[in-house]
């Protein structure tokens, strides 16, 4: 999975919000695991129920304030599946300068169309949070201004 076909890219569905979309990596380790388990299902089904058992043990330490190994166990467990089905980390090609180059480009109109949807995104939430603000500021006066309107009336 070192090809840069599987980096994730910029969506832009969902307003108000910004989502990366790694399906193509996705796709090839589910397809590479699928194989993984047709030649040792049992090894496989093993991991990935013992996986689930310790994600259970995981919920229950966490409310007991973190005490146990659970998490780091998983942890690894997931590790070690991942390192069997090719691994998790995209390796950009540095031998070949040209392909590095494009790489590095591509992740770089990636990265700057992140950044313009970030910033998008924080001109909408500092604007939802001045109107919430100033909400807030009028139902406070609000009673104020009602008893000063009922002081105000000819009786």
């Amino acid at each position: 999975m070192n090809d840069s076909r599987y980096l994730p890219t910029l969506r832009h569905e969902r307003r108000g919000g910004i989502v990366l979309d790694g399906s193509l990596a996705a796709r090839e380790q589910i397809q590479v695991l699928a194989d993984l388990y047709r030649h040792d299902a049992e090894g496989v089904g093993g991991a990935l129920i013992e996986i689930a058992d310790l994600k259970e043990r995981v919920d229950r330490e966490r409310e007991l304030g973190g005490i146990g190994n659970a998490a780091v166990v998983r942890d690894e467990l997931v590790g070690e599946l991942l390192d069997d089905i090719g691994g998790a980390e995209i390796h950009l090609d540095h031998r070949v300068n040209h392909r590095a180059l494009m790489q590095a480009r591509s992740l770089g109109e990636e990265a700057r169309g992140l950044y313009g949807a970030a910033q998008q995104r924080v001109a909408e939430l500092e604007t939802a949070i001045a109107i919430t603000r100033g909400e807030r500021e009028a139902r406070r006066r609000c009673p104020a201004c009602a008893l000063a309107l009922l002081i105000s009336l000819p009786r």
